[in-house]
């Protein structure tokens, strides 16, 4: 759990562009439209984005149709900010098993569900009492309701655990540059991928070159034969 919920400024989950459900705190009245460009901006073919800078780390997973952000304290450590994501994914595992396809979905549109679920993340942490959030407070019977969620392991954790962490401990480093409109660049995005990618295709076209030197070699050897009749020149 997230050890003080005040180093959480924003949460949501996505699909696509379109936020279904999200969380702010109180003391951040720009912060939705912020994490709405930076969730606009996301690479594409990613699994896991972390970037810190001015000490704020933005953090988002790509899980199949769904994108879980984060916007949180740079004081948040990396097993508290993986268990936002793992309570982000479950509830949305839930939500999503009653049958809902959500193929056209509108703007907070699954927010009264995933209210509790907000609630919970912020309050598991906290022993005030007068923590405020900006979204409708509960009522008796959703309270009465309220469990708390089991994190479970994100699927694309377990199968890119190395690559996460070394992620994660680039996007930790500190230091960076924001765009004029408030937006980390994407330059400064570590892309492990795309630098594996780049370099399978270097070693791929070095074979090519070394194998067309090796037919050019063989070609004039044989050119060499042909007008010496053999061996005849060494002989001679």
């Amino acid at each position: 759990m997230i050890s003080n919920p005040r180093l959480l400024f924003y949460s949501c989950i996505a699909k696509g562009t379109v936020i279904l459900a999200e969380f702010s705190s109180k003391d951040e009245p720009e912060i939705e439209a912020l994490a709405l460009r930076c969730i606009q901006n996301i690479p594409p073919h990613h699994s896991m984005i972390s970037h810190t800078v001015r000490k704020r780390t933005y953090a988002s997973i790509i899980d199949g149709l769904f994108t879980y952000f984060a916007v949180l304290d740079e004081a948040v450590t990396k097993p508290e900010s993986l268990w936002l994501f793992s309570c982000l994914k479950t509830a949305m595992e839930d939500v999503i098993s009653d049958g809902s396809a959500l193929e056209n979905p509108t703007q907070l549109c699954l927010q009264s569900k995933l209210d509790p679920v907000f609630v919970e993340i912020v309050g598991s942490g906290n022993n005030n009492k007068d923590l405020e959030i900006k979204k409708p407070s509960l009522d008796s019977s959703k309270e009465r309701a309220l469990k708390p969620l089991l994190a479970k392991p994100l699927m694309v954790l377990k199968k890119n655990k190395k690559r996460v962490q070394t992620e994660m401990d680039v996007g930790g480093g500190g230091g960076g540059v924001i765009s004029s409109r408030g937006l980390p660049r994407n330059g400064l995005i570590h892309d492990h991928h795309h630098r594996q990618k780049a370099k399978q295709i270097w070693k791929k076209h070095v074979w090519v070159v070394l194998m067309f030197d090796v037919c050019i070699c063989v070609v004039l050897f044989g050119i060499w034969l042909w007008v010496c009749q053999g061996l005849q020149c060494i002989q001679g």
